[in-house]
């Protein structure tokens, strides 16, 4: 069953990157993978601001939100990449 839902995933997020890199890479385009690599909760936990020269600044809500955030830098960085494509953020800042 695990192997399934890996795939799905896989499957998802594939389907996801294919999309987005039809797109124009802009604020909305940017937004929208944050959304889908942050999920619901860290989604609304912050404020995201994309910059021209490839720089994602995370802007937490609250200093706890700060603390979840920069604990899973990790995988939103790897969620992020999937989704857009390496070296589309240039530099992930979480503030």
């Amino acid at each position: 069953m695990m192997g399934r839902l890996e795939a799905l995933r896989s499957s998802e997020t594939e389907a996801l990157r294919r999309l987005l890199e039809a797109q124009p890479t802009s604020s909305a385009k940017i937004g929208f993978a944050w959304r889908m690599a942050a999920g619901p909760a860290l989604a609304n936990a912050a404020d995201v601001e994309w910059r021209d020269d490839g720089v994602l600044v995370v802007r937490a809500k609250t200093s706890n939100w700060l603390k979840e955030l920069r604990h899973a830098r990790p995988i939103l960085t790897t969620r992020l990449s999937a989704l857009l494509g390496q070296g589309v953020v240039s530099k992930f800042v979480i503030e």
